[in-house]
């Protein structure tokens, strides 16, 4: 599978504002020893298409919300749109597919991880602090279900609510400190890993059950 990583400046004129970068990919994969090699590449099939019209539609939607009415706005409609987004493209995909955006530092509690995407999170927390940046992770969640998670990094952009909370703009902290009084997801700097984008995935869809 090719890589793909896209520059600095292209990522700047992209206003993710929080999860919503695209993910920095980087032909590096991991093998769990409990996904068999045509499994992973099922789920790969699978999870990067479903990935790509999520993170499509988001970063479409908030462009416009951005350039509407600014950074404010913005985190508005973020706040009120993008989980009914989110669950629009969900609803688009065949075989009863669920995704998710998730972080260790989510600003949203809807947001939180379960045990399983924990586990992802560490898995490309450390691929980074080892000098890596991979492009997914496939882990079989359980007996009935396989999950596919893209990478997602901060750019320049998301610093405006994502940063140094003395470096924003007094209406950006006013209307974080309304929204997520427990908000975790600040003190980033640029090209930090921030979260991922989960894909889950039935079990028989993958296999090819009946």
């Amino acid at each position: 599978m090719g890589s793909l990583r896209p520059t600095w400046s292209q990522m700047a004129r992209i206003p993710l504002l929080g999860f919503l970068l695209f993910p920095l990919l980087a032909g590096c994969r991991h093998e769990a020893e409990e996904v068999a090699p045509e499994e992973w590449a099922r789920v790969v099939e699978v999870g990067e298409p479903a990935v790509g019209a999520l993170m499509r539609t988001l970063v479409g939607q908030l462009t416009g919300a951005l350039e509407e009415g600014g950074v404010v706005h913005a985190m508005d409609f973020c706040a009120t749109e993008a989980v009914p987004l989110t669950r629009m493209v969900q609803a688009d995909l065949e075989g009863n597919l669920s995704l998710k955006r998730t972080s260790f530092r989510y600003r949203n509690p809807d947001n939180a991880p379960d045990r399983a995407e924990e586990e992802a999170l560490r898995y490309f927390e450390e691929a980074v602090r080892a000098g890596g940046a991979p492009s997914s992770y496939v882990q079989r969640a359980s007996d009935d279900e396989y999950r596919y998670y893209q990478p997602l990094f901060v750019g320049d952009l998301c610093l405006q609510c994502h940063g140094d909370p003395e470096m924003m703009e007094p209406g950006v902290m006013e209307t974080l400190q309304d929204r997520y009084p427990g908000d975790l997801a600040t003190g980033y700097r640029a090209g930090d890993f921030r979260g991922v984008v989960r894909l889950a995935i039935p079990a028989d869809l993958v296999r090819g059950e009946e």
